[in-house]
């Protein structure tokens, strides 16, 4: 599964293993639109194949908690939030044991959808959900 931006959100009121499970967290909030910098963790996870080091977009930046009790994930791209002086994961891969899950909190609107950047992390992530494990 290839989950983006408000997928991550608490959308699921009768379903809280999705996030618990499926996400490994959520997000309840978000800083206002507007540019921030993204910095990549895990360069050499395949997700980021051609990821630079850090990028900067206009988007939202989702205040994204992994949850204790949830499937644990490995972060590979994070911000910090100015608003909030906390970082927050931008990218994470899930590490579900019967599936291969990407959480990638951006793509707002088109001004995030059309950075390559952000194009190399859709082509990678459903390349990567589509090997086996």
């Amino acid at each position: 599964m290839v989950i983006i931006h408000a997928g991550a959100w608490y959308n699921q009121p009768g379903w809280p293993e999705f996030n618990r499970e499926l996400i490994g967290g959520g997000s309840r909030s978000h800083d206002r639109l507007g540019e921030f910098e993204v910095k990549v963790t895990n360069p050499a996870h395949p997700v980021m194949k051609g990821v630079p080091a850090s990028f900067s977009l206009v988007d939202e930046l989702y205040y994204l908690e992994p949850d204790a009790k949830g499937t644990p994930i490995e972060v590979l791209a994070e911000a910090h939030s100015s608003a909030k002086n906390k970082t927050y994961p931008s990218v994470h891969v899930v590490k579900h044991p019967k599936a291969r899950i990407v959480v990638i909190t951006l793509g707002h609107d088109a001004r995030a959808h059309d950075l390559d950047a952000y194009k190399n992390l859709l082509k990678n992530s459903i390349a990567w959900v589509n090997t086996a494990k």
